[in-house]
């Protein structure tokens, strides 16, 4: 991998840049943190993405760091948070780290990859040693922080002890010698303070690197359990591979690139043959190599294989196109509505609207959520309207 991929590919922002691609460049040999809270017992798609960025690191000869956050979980990352979470009990936090490390080990490599616990050096501290810490940032800069700004305006619950979450996360950096910290933007606050608590014990800074979030199968929200838009690491092969197969056609090239080793040639190559937002036929063969290299992460290369059979079975060739109607139309592009109403699978472009709002449209066994999308007329694409109610176009 080169040094423009690693610091590019899957990165929103770096704090230095220039001094981590010199460092880089001499060929340093760096220690790349990236902390974990087992507030779950469950990963999903979203959270590998600095997974990845970590495995990039580690192919590159570097030292991945695994911090297990069993301080910090039990308070929780106040992040983005309007609310305290609740307390989580040190069997808790074991149990779920148990079940992320199954699932984090499908990334990383063992080789080059420690894991560290909090434990090991906040059991030692001592109420000195808390004060200490504590007194590496000012009140002020941390009030700055914007979840406990807006939770402090808009009086909502900040118990003090959430206080402490930044200062412990920078601290591990100090505790691990990190040299680059990985983390989503949202965490930017944090990562720095890294950067903060290192000066103030006499090291040099941490660099760090920021990962862009995932849309969940939704296309519109970051995925998350909350929101039920996610796909679990834990899943079955073909709840994996149907799930990766409803992706909005947009999000298929970020996917290949935040969350599957698939090299950076080979997406660029995709690229220029389907378009940045390919459709039709040539998106749902890429969802195909998509949730194929996805599911085979995860499992295996032959589970990847048998759900791909089954997907296809199912979806193309048996249940859905059977009794499906045959409809000619010109070759071309028609607005979602207007397809629905010209396939006779509404009676008007009121009801077809009301059955794309309702969830009920399928092109290629792909959701459809917008009324205005244009869609782009393929020789034996199949739309549907509901379970049964399906048409097969023929390209006239």
């Amino acid at each position: 991998m080169n040094e423009k991929n690693l610091l590019t590919r899957g990165v929103s922002e770096v704090i230095d840049a220039t001094h981590l691609q010199e460092r880089l460049a001499r060929g340093d040999r760096l220690r790349i943190k990236f902390g974990i809270d087992p507030t779950g017992a469950d990963l999903h798609l979203g959270h590998t993405v600095n997974l990845w960025k970590l495995r990039q690191f580690q192919d590159a000869g570097h030292t991945a760091v695994l911090v297990i956050g069993d301080y910090t979980a039990a308070i929780g990352d106040p992040s983005g948070k309007n609310k305290t979470r609740p307390h989580l009990s040190e069997n808790e936090i074991k149990e779920n780290y148990k079940q992320y490390e199954q699932q984090v080990r499908h990334i990383l490599d063992g080789k080059r990859l420690e894991v560290r616990y909090q434990s090991e050096w906040y059991k030692k501290f001592t109420l000195k040693d808390v004060i200490g810490l504590m007194g590496s940032a000012s009140v002020s800069s941390v009030l700055s922080h914007e979840t406990f700004r807006n939770r402090l305006a808009n009086d909502e619950p900040f118990s003090s002890h959430e206080f402490l979450y930044p200062f412990l996360q920078g601290y591990d950096s100090v505790a691990v010698k990190a040299d680059v910290e990985l983390g989503a933007t949202e965490q930017k606050f944090n990562l720095l303070m890294g950067r903060t608590v290192q000066r103030a014990f006499g090291m040099e800074a941490q660099d760090v690197m920021m990962s862009p979030y995932l849309l969940g199968i939704d296309g519109v929200q970051k995925m998350s359990k909350s929101l039920d838009n996610y796909i679990g690491l834990r899943e079955e092969p073909s709840e994996i591979f149907g799930k990766v197969m409803s992706i909005r056609d947009g999000e298929i090239f970020t996917y290949f690139e935040l969350v599957t080793p698939t090299a950076s040639e080979t997406i660029d190559t995709m690229k220029r043959e389907a378009g940045e937002v390919p459709t039709g036929a040539s998106a749902r063969d890429l969802k195909l190599s998509l949730a194929h290299a996805i599911v085979s992460v995860f499992h295996s290369e032959s589970a990847a294989t048998e759900a791909r059979e089954q997907f296809l079975a199912v979806f193309q060739k048996g249940d859905v196109e059977q009794g499906a109607r045959d409809v000619k139309l010109p070759r071309g592009t028609e607005s979602l509505i207007d397809l629905l109403v010209a396939t006779g699978l509404a009676s008007s472009k009121s009801e077809a609207r009301r059955a794309v709002e309702a969830g009920s449209v399928y092109v290629d066994e792909e959701k459809k959520n917008d009324p205005s999308e244009e869609v782009v007329l393929v020789d034996a694409m199949v739309v549907r309207v509901g379970k049964r109610n399906v048409v097969r176009i023929t390209i006239s």
